[in-house]
């Protein structure tokens, strides 16, 4: 049985690495996402300049945040700072995995963060999405 623990400034590490499940980006994935953000472009549903409909370039932020859900409890947070670079488009049908390191961990004005980069690749492991984001972790 796996022990879940409490996320914690204290309890995390810089260095730790974290990994998702495995994603199959599913049509219904892309619609209900274009859906949630309004962003209904026709590339979405139809063909686009990349051969073929392509989800929203943000599909996937979310899975990278989950990604310390696999080893903590994590209770609520303030994210900070976030940022993206999308390198290749996310197509339905794809198989993707992110991988995520802490870099860094600091207080600012008593209150505790962390920073950690990812990235999301498919099943060849060609990066479709890497990243940054900073998140302010509340403490109890």
């Amino acid at each position: 049985m796996v022990e879940f623990r409490k996320l914690t400034y204290e309890a995390l590490q810089v260095g730790e690495e974290f990994v998702s499940d495995e994603h199959l980006v599913t049509p219904e994935d892309v619609e209900t996402y274009a859906y949630a953000v309004d962003d209904h472009h026709p590339w979405f549903s139809e063909a686009s300049p990349f051969g073929g409909p392509i989800a929203h370039p943000t599909l996937l932020g979310n899975q990278a945040l989950r990604l310390r859900h696999g080893r903590y409890i994590v209770h609520a947070g303030l994210h900070a700072k976030m940022e993206f670079e999308f390198l290749e488009p996310i197509r339905p049908g794809v198989r993707v995995r992110s991988r995520g390191r802490v870099i860094d961990k600091y207080e600012r004005r008593g209150k505790p963060y962390m920073v950690t980069e990812f990235s999301t690749a498919d099943e060849q492991g060609t990066v479709l999405v890497r990243g940054r984001f900073t998140q302010m972790l509340f403490r109890d």
